[in-house]
């Protein structure tokens, strides 16, 4: 039985919210610094897959936020965000090995949202919109050792919709798709290499699209 040491965390936050030109734009910051004893983890033994609840004694996180929504008119809106990260193992020994100075565990440096909705036509047909958003990711590593075969490059993804609403609100329907460039990434990866002579990756979804009807009663 593995028994892992309660883990504690010194949290500090600062941010504001903000509303400009006659509430027309909207601008959120944010920065946060945690600082963490004995933060748990799993961790997979490459041998036997075994997995098993470790503390890093030491680590720490340290970023900000930035989110902002603009309306120039009552047909489109601009929305986007900046996340930035720098979370880092300050003292550590996993599986015999330093790993002071690694990256954490699913902590990209960087992710960036934009997107923007555009009312094409509201009238006694209906209204019609149609929205776009890109998500990007930084590398990241999913392992506290941070192996270089595993890590996750930076990567894009493009996702979109086209929505009607009948003038009466009755009825909607939507055509939608994700990751319309079906771009290739993994969301999770483990090394087995040494017990059964291959890594376990999970993928990402491939590109997906589709037609939603809905009605209410």
């Amino acid at each position: 039985m593995n028994v892992a040491t309660e883990e504690e965390v010194d949290s500090f936050e600062i941010g504001s919210k903000n509303q400009f030109d006659d509430r027309t734009f909207t601008l959120n910051m944010a920065a946060f610094y945690y600082k963490y004893r004995n933060q748990q983890f799993i961790n997979v033994d490459p041998a036997t897959a075994a997995q098993t609840l470790l503390n890093i004694p030491r680590s720490r996180i340290l970023g900000a936020e930035v989110e902002f929504t603009a309306w120039p008119a009552d047909w489109i809106t601009f929305r986007g965000s900046l996340g930035l990260l720098d979370a880092k193992v300050q003292e550590g020994i996993v599986s015999g090995t330093d790993v002071a100075g690694n990256k954490l565990i699913n902590a990209p440096s960087a992710t960036v949202n934009a997107g923007a909705d555009v009312i094409l036509f509201d009238n006694e047909s209906g209204k019609v919109n149609v929205t776009g958003d890109i998500a990007y990711t930084a590398e990241q590593f999913f392992d506290v050792s941070n192996t270089l075969r595993l890590e996750q490059a930076g990567y894009a993804v493009l996702s979109g919709h086209i929505d009607w609403e009948s003038a009466d609100g009755r009825w909607n329907a939507s055509v939608w798709g994700k990751n319309l460039t079906n771009k290739f990434y993994f969301t999770s990866r483990v090394d087995l290499l040494g017990g059964f002579g291959f890594d376990y990756n999970h993928l990402s979804s491939p590109r997906t699209y589709g037609v939603t009807i809905g009605t209410k009663f």
